[in-house]
């Protein structure tokens, strides 16, 4: 299958968007950012996250398909996207700390823990190695189909769980640091929506692994 050029422009655009919208925060004095500009610039930042975490769950699907039609055996593809997806997790809690340790001595121990778009994007790509698994072996449109059906099923029951998960049904009994893994809730008494909780973040990564497996369809090549 040649390259496909939409997804490293959608790749690109992402790049561009998160670098414009944080360095513009950044790097503006207070009476720069009270201008429409500013404003408008920063409309932008709230494409970048979920175009990373689609575009990971395109880019396992991709990879996926390749791999299945070498005869490659189910377990090895998914420990494979999986062991990606804890690179990514550890790159994350790097980050985390590089962070940390450049604001001290005002940054708080808690940001160590906190729950950012590369910890999430690591665990998606996980849960998405998981789910590949759970499709089964083989290669062809009986499992592409069956890929795309658990994909759309995961992502949907992410998106009709995350309210309740951020409200009624929150897991309290968990240490705060585990809970906002669900929810993004931190050490604040509620959820914070800034924050890449599985639910609903890892929703992107599934959708974007049915719409990977769905490229390879006929009529998406088409």
């Amino acid at each position: 299958m040649k390259r496909l050029a939409y997804i490293d422009w959608m790749r690109g655009m992402a790049c561009v968007l998160m670098f414009e919208t944080h360095c513009y925060d950044s790097w503006l004095n207070q009476d720069a950012k009270k201008s429409d500009w500013f404003r408008y610039s920063q409309m932008g930042g709230t494409l970048p996250a979920p175009l990373f975490i689609f575009l990971a769950g395109v880019a396992v699907a991709l990879v996926t398909e390749k791999l299945r039609a070498k005869g490659v055996e189910r377990g090895a593809i998914a420990k494979q996207v999986m062991w990606r997806g804890t690179e990514v997790f550890g790159l994350g809690i790097l980050f985390r700390v590089q962070e940390f340790v450049l604001g001290i001595p005002i940054s708080p121990w808690t940001d160590l823990l906190r729950v950012d778009v590369l910890n999430i994007l690591g665990i998606s790509m996980i849960l998405l190695g998981m789910l590949c698994w759970m499709a089964g072996s083989g290669a062809g449109a009986a499992i592409r189909t069956r890929s795309v059906m658990l994909a759309v099923a995961a992502a949907a029951a992410v998106a009709i769980l995350t309210p309740a998960l951020w409200t009624s049904w929150r897991p309290r009994f968990l240490p705060w640091a585990m809970e906002s893994y669900v929810n993004g809730v931190h050490i604040f008494d509620k959820p914070q929506v800034w924050l890449f909780p599985i639910f609903p973040w890892a929703a992107f990564a599934f959708v974007g692994l049915a719409v990977g497996f769905w490229l390879f369809t006929e009529f998406a090549k088409r």
